[in-house]
């Protein structure tokens, strides 16, 4: 019960206190859970649960967990799809799951006012391309490889503003390389950030 002295100035600090301690247990559960998947995968023991996937419906439900955070930070999101009429054989969890970290990855990385595109496209050779691009504070080729290694953290001084565990592009590249695919970045300091996920055309379905 709370105290009879409580006034109306008091709540606010009771209420952003409780945001932080569950903030802060939101992200140390996302941590343990990305280390755990990581270690199935080194195992072998991870099993993909496979289903056929509309592609702008998971976009477009990926895109809707990140819009709060993009929304504090006043970032333009976007969809430009041009998968209409297609679907994904994958573990739609981990499509999930990668798609996330990979967004969580642009609104962080992008200063206040940005804008995020996501984008799903067939590619050469019948692929299914996913990309995530932003405007945020990009990354020196020599970094990427960095960026990609377990617990790499890229030291600069411009990145150590910016809180992580070096797991989430790891976990991403892990995750489609057991769907057969691979991960791509393509970025510049100052400029920007693409990161593609793509999937192999044998996973690819086309809707008729």
């Amino acid at each position: 019960m709370a105290p009879n002295n409580m006034t109306r100035t008091n709540i606010p600090f009771f209420l952003a206190y409780a945001t932080d301690i569950f903030e802060s247990g939101d992200h140390l559960i996302n941590v343990i859970n990305d280390i755990l998947d990581l270690s199935k995968i080194e195992a072998g023991e991870s099993k993909l649960a496979e289903s056929d996937i509309e592609i702008p419906e998971i976009l477009g439900f990926s895109m809707k967990l990140i819009e709060g955070r993009a929304t504090e930070k006043e970032h333009l999101v976007r969809i430009d799809t041009m998968v209409e009429g297609i679907k994904l054989r994958a573990d739609e969890r981990l499509v999930r799951q990668m798609l996330l970290n990979v967004l969580s990855n642009a609104v962080k990385f992008t200063d206040k006012g940005g804008e995020i595109k996501l984008a799903g496209e067939i590619g050469e050779h019948g692929s299914l391309r996913i990309s995530v691009t932003d405007n945020g504070i990009g990354m020196k080729a020599t970094d990427r490889e960095t960026a990609i290694a377990k617990f790499g953290q890229i030291d600069s001084a411009l990145d150590r503003r910016y809180e992580g565990t070096g797991l989430g592009l790891p976990l991403v590249k892990s995750l489609v390389e057991l769907h057969g695919g691979g991960l791509e970045i393509d970025s510049l300091i100052g400029v920007g950030t693409t990161v593609t996920i793509w999937f192999p055309e044998e996973r690819v379905i086309r809707c008729e």
